[in-house]
């Protein structure tokens, strides 16, 4: 990577932007900052007045990965439940290392990390407001209802999303089918849930 030239208030974002880079073809095991430090062409030391540590650098990263993962859910929204989903996966595929970064823990649902709590949720967001939507039309109304049906679906699409980064099924020529296929089970569990009693 050719050094660049930066202002100092630039640093972050340039770190940031070389680990989502570094995770195209690495697991996230490998993110370091001496490392990103000197492929964005500034000294070992020079991160550390932005990040305290390994850990609020990989916040940041996270942070990054829900923004990216909201603006392609947000380009189809709000289309068609089918978009969103087939949106998700995509992102998996694309970014399968920044993917399973943002959901290797709990992190984001722990109140002390308020920046990364608010990312995760504003990239559930269009999925939430999907399900919203479709319940109103069906004359469902109970935020708590629409929130847990939410939920199933995004647990759903995201056990497909790990299922097909993984290549757990060795689905070949037969992938694009079995994801078209999965979304209409989503789909059809999600009308089954907007209209049980």
């Amino acid at each position: 990577m050719a050094k660049a030239r930066y202002h100092h208030g630039d640093l972050p974002r340039m770190l940031v932007e070389a680990a989502i880079v570094h995770l195209k073809d690495h697991d996230a095991s490998t993110l370091g900052l001496r490392p990103l430090a000197k492929a964005v062409g500034v000294s070992e030391a020079a991160p550390y007045h932005h990040f305290a540590d390994r850990r609020a650098f990989e916040h940041a990263v996270m942070i990054e990965g829900y923004a990216l993962l909201r603006a392609r859910c947000l380009a189809v929204a709000p289309q068609s439940l089918r978009d969103l989903l087939d949106a998700y996966v995509g992102f998996a595929v694309e970014h399968p290392n920044l993917f399973r970064l943002i959901h290797r823990s709990g992190e984001p649902r722990d109140p002390a990390n308020a920046a990364l709590a608010a990312a995760s949720e504003a990239a559930f967001a269009p999925l939430l407001a999907e399900v919203r939507r479709r319940a109103q039309m069906a004359g469902v109304c109970e935020a708590d209802r629409i929130g847990f049906l939410a939920l199933m679906v995004w647990t759903q699409v995201h056990g497909l999303a790990e299922v097909v980064i993984s290549d757990f099924l060795r689905l070949g020529a037969d992938g694009a089918s079995f994801r078209e296929r999965a979304y209409a089970y989503i789909e059809a569990g999600l009308r089954t849930g907007l209209t049980a009693d």
